[in-house]
């Protein structure tokens, strides 16, 4: 992930890296400068976390940009200071650019309205629209990257809480890890850059087959 038209001493401290870790790691309360072991407490903390939210969010519940606010700061609240907030600088990904930071805020109101009111609470029993609606929110949370950190693994927890919603278990991702499984977390790149034309079929078949090897 990099930074785009943002120089080094323009992003906030908040935002910015970890003295000496020679930017591989945020700026964090824990004053931790390795990479591996800040990913190992990241993932022990989203453990926690998402036990947590299956106690705070029930079925019938609708979810709005607070709640995605608050299941980052919940998840990422002891580690950055930048949890729950969203990011002021731009950023893109091997040349994909993520929602301007400017407009994030905009976004997030239309995410809320066009897609959380529309699939949530989810209730679909039908598992291609119940794969559509994990899909096409999750892609759109994705295409905004609301935060400086987190935004894949804070749209995973809403997709489980979503499921859970619809009586299903939360999801296996190691189809699409990009570390178990190349090939499948490169279709599932070339989903995200589908859902920017509005194509969600090929995230819905994601998700259709994350759904089935979850059960």
């Amino acid at each position: 992930m990099v930074f785009k038209k943002s120089g080094r001493y323009s992003v906030p401290s908040d935002e910015d890296y970890e003295p000496g870790s020679n930017d591989e790691v945020l700026k964090n309360f824990l004053n931790i400068h390795s990479k591996e072991i800040m990913s190992e407490i990241e993932q022990r903390e989203l453990g926690r976390t998402e036990l947590e939210l299956f106690q705070i969010y029930d079925a019938d519940h609708q979810f709005t940009v607070e709640d995605i606010c608050n299941i980052h700061e919940l998840w990422l609240g002891d580690i950055y200071p930048m949890a729950g907030k969203y990011r002021t600088v731009n950023m893109d990904k091997d040349g994909f650019p993520f929602a301007a930071s400017a407009q994030i805020e905009k976004l997030m109101i239309q995410f809320e309205r066009n897609y959380l009111q529309q699939y949530t609470p989810c209730h679909f029993n039908d598992l291609d629209q119940l794969a559509n609606a994990l899909g096409t929110v999750h892609v759109e949370l994705i295409i905004i990257h609301p935060f400086r950190e987190g935004n894949g693994r804070t749209a995973r927890l809403l997709a489980d809480l979503m499921a859970v919603q619809a009586n299903k278990p939360p999801l296996n991702y190691a189809l699409i890890d990009q570390v178990e499984n190349k090939q499948g977390f490169a279709e599932y790149i070339m989903a995200i850059h589908a859902g920017v034309r509005r194509d969600y079929s090929l995230i819905r078949n994601i998700f259709v087959t994350l759904l089935q090897q979850s059960v």
